[in-house]
């Protein structure tokens, strides 16, 4: 029983066989078979492309894939907060010891 080499795609490798696969008088199956492409990796790389440009085209997210000022701004206060919680536990947790 042998197994199949899985082979690497870059992201380039990707977009261009998707665009391929969308030209006129071409079919998905033929592309996929002239670059040994499984057609459920063909159609998540599709799900995948059309997530990122909604999120995109959404400003959800940044060109250089970062997260938005708002969503830095979101988790930093999450953060704070969780840190006023730690240290009225260790507040506590020191009196409590103080009483012993």
């Amino acid at each position: 029983m042998s197994k199949k080499a899985r082979r690497k795609y870059t992201v380039e490798d990707k977009i261009r066989i998707l665009e391929e696969a969308r030209e006129p008088n071409t079919t998905v199956s033929e592309v996929l078979r002239r670059h040994q492409v499984d057609p459920t990796t063909f159609y998540r790389w599709e799900r995948q492309a059309k997530t990122g440009m909604r999120e995109a085209l959404e400003g959800r997210v940044q060109r250089n894939g970062r997260a938005t000022d708002r969503e830095i701004e979101r988790l930093e206060l999450e953060l704070e907060k969780k840190r006023r919680v730690i240290a009225e536990v260790v507040e506590e947790n020191l009196e409590l010891k103080r009483g012993l």
